[in-house]
């Protein structure tokens, strides 16, 4: 069974993705225009303690302060001495959500030796890298010095010492292995089942609904097993999405009804299995009788959703892709039409929004060294959408 992992490049955003057999199990998604706040230290300033809440706000450098619970602060770090004005080392335990702030933990100070000391974004890479579960046939690289800081620690990676292969002439790796149509599809609402039944995934604000429609598919055992086969399959399915699509939160599941007590722990024990395999930890409450299930799942980083689009229309509702992906995959377009169509054009056309990100973003001259050609951004007075993207 072949598992690849595919790494795709440009300043300011990378891509790693696991495939098996062609499927696409585990995503990474790096912008650095949202940086992840989790994992990194920081010696912050105590603004505000708030005794109601049992929790101090602790200014580390960003919009809002950051969420202390004291609780969480050993004594040997000063617990219960905190106050307004007074410094101390934190790390992010929870990145920002909503008008919720990033939640921190104390740390110790001899293990902080600068005021911030940030994960960088090849070290975030590593960790998603060795904490793949299953052996690793190679990993493909769009840039080289990302392969050469990989084989670094290519010892490391559990299971096996892959070969990492690096393609420089393939800056559309993730459409030529038949990702960017998978990741594409996660941000649909319809995920199908192999059996007929299908997945419907509602991201709200306040939790996720999760709805399994038979749809097509039939069995002869009657309603009670056609129930039981089709939700064995969606559970594997949901845990895929789950992970894929980075759900946190409340998540509300609704099965078909299943009669059989037998059934149902059976399901509940698959599910649990399946949720296993998620390194982000997760809290599986018991089955309903009517079908619904509720799970939590922690906070890691932002959704897919929220990496790859942005609010749009009345009350930020609708959504839509934003800018930096828009741009950035424009570039990548441009540059393998360089390569694989010999096309000579110097010219992107595109919306006032998207000319406007291209012209202050690191990449574009990162694709005119790799293309030998200096690009020049031209806005169109009447495309009003951001999609619309043309090489002259």
């Amino acid at each position: 069974m072949s598992n690849e992992i595919y790494i795709d490049f440009l300043p300011g955003l990378i891509r790693a993705a696991r495939v098996e057999e062609d499927r696409l199990e585990d995503l990474l998604i790096l912008r650095s225009d949202a940086p992840q706040i989790v994992g990194n230290q920081y010696v912050g300033r105590v603004t505000a303690i708030d005794k109601g809440l049992g929790a101090a706000f602790v200014d580390i450098g960003l919009k809002q302060h950051g969420f202390l619970p004291l609780q969480d602060i050993p004594k040997t770090l000063g617990g219960g001495k905190l106050s307004e004005g007074s410094y101390l080392c934190v790390e992010g335990a929870r990145e920002a959500f909503d008008d919720k702030g990033v939640r921190l933990k104390a740390k110790a100070h001899e293990n902080l030796p600068a005021k911030v000391q940030a994960l960088k974004t090849i070290d975030r890479l590593r960790e998603w890298i060795l904490r793949q579960q299953k052996e690793i046939d190679c990993i493909v690289v769009t840039d080289a010095g990302i392969a050469q800081e990989i084989k670094k620690y290519q010892t490391e990676i559990k299971e096996g010492y892959p070969v990492v292969s690096h393609l420089a002439g393939r800056p559309d790796l993730f459409e030529y292995a038949g990702i960017e149509e998978q990741i594409d599809q996660l941000l649909g609402v319809e995920v199908p089942l192999p059996s007929g039944g299908s997945l419907l995934i509602e991201q709200g604000r306040t939790f996720t609904a999760i709805d399994v429609n038979k749809g097509t598919m039939q069995h002869n055992g009657g309603p009670e097993i056609l129930h039981y086969q089709l939700n064995l399959e969606a559970v594997e399915e949901i845990g895929r999405q789950l992970k894929l699509r980075n759900i946190a939160g409340r998540v509300m599941i609704d099965f078909p009804y299943m009669k059989s007590v037998d059934h149902r722990k059976k399901l509940q024990a698959k599910f649990k299995e399946i949720l296993k395999e998620d390194f982000v930890g997760h809290k599986l409450l018991p089955l309903y009788m009517t079908g619904i299930q509720e799970l939590t799942r922690k906070r890691a980083g932002l959704s897919l959703l929220d990496l790859l689009l942005r609010p749009i229309g009345i009350g930020g509702l609708g959504q839509e892709k934003s800018p930096f992906i828009i741009g950035l995959g424009a570039l990548r377009q441009f540059w393998s039409d360089s390569i694989h169509q010999r096309e000579t054009k110097t010219k992107i056309i595109a919306s006032p929004r998207i000319v406007q990100f291209l012209g202050s973003c690191a990449a574009l001259s990162y694709v005119e060294e790799k293309t030998g050609r200096q690009i020049s951004l031209c806005e169109s007075p009447v495309w009003t959408s951001d999609d619309i993207v043309v090489f002259e």
